[in-house]
């Protein structure tokens, strides 16, 4: 397991940095391996902020939390990761084996959109994933994890890339591209 840690507007602290490592490793113990995690401390003004990103065999799970105490601060994150992390074991929990289903690469680029001319558009960020099977379900809670509104994923299901939504009245939309024939 790796852990970065990092401080942001506050001296480094070793008495921190070991308090993190050793909550942060009982709370990941149920993962499996690889897991990183990086873990940020910010301080503004009265505010003491813990963010913690952790990444384990292709699932992302993210919790910030900001108290007046930094040691309360990271118990409230890692409370929170816990709970994140309690609920996607029991949803995995005698799955079947998805080692056969096919890994798609994804490449995902922004347009930067000008407000005078289209003719000169730029890419400002690009990013690679690697697509691991899931269900529609699994897709959910991913998306929940990272608290995003949408998520693009390979179903396990069909073995088709889909991307699964949070609509406007709350429900969930899936969308399942099909080539014309």
């Amino acid at each position: 397991m790796q852990i970065e840690v990092s401080f942001k507007k506050m001296e480094q602290s070793d008495a921190l940095r070991s308090y993190v490592d050793e909550k942060l490793s009982k709370v990941l113990k149920p993962l499996s391996e690889p897991i990183s995690a990086q873990v940020v401390f910010q301080v503004e003004k009265y505010r003491h902020i813990s963010k913690v990103t952790v990444m384990a065999n292709g699932i992302i799970i993210k919790g910030k939390e900001e108290t007046n105490d930094m040691y309360s601060s990271i118990d409230l994150v890692l409370d929170k990761l816990d709970r994140q992390v309690r609920k996607y074991r029991e949803k995995i929990v005698g799955q079947k084996d998805r080692d056969q289903i096919r890994v798609f690469k994804a490449k995902h680029t922004v347009l930067f959109e000008p407000a005078v001319s289209t003719a000169d558009q730029e890419i400002i960020q690009h990013k690679e994933l690697i697509l691991k099977p899931m269900t529609a379900e699994e897709a959910i809670m991913q998306m929940e994890l990272m608290n995003k509104s949408f998520l693009l994923f390979n179903n396990f299901q069909t073995g088709q890339l889909n991307v699964i939504y949070i609509r406007d009245d709350g429900q969930y939309g899936l969308i399942e591209p099909h080539l014309e024939d």
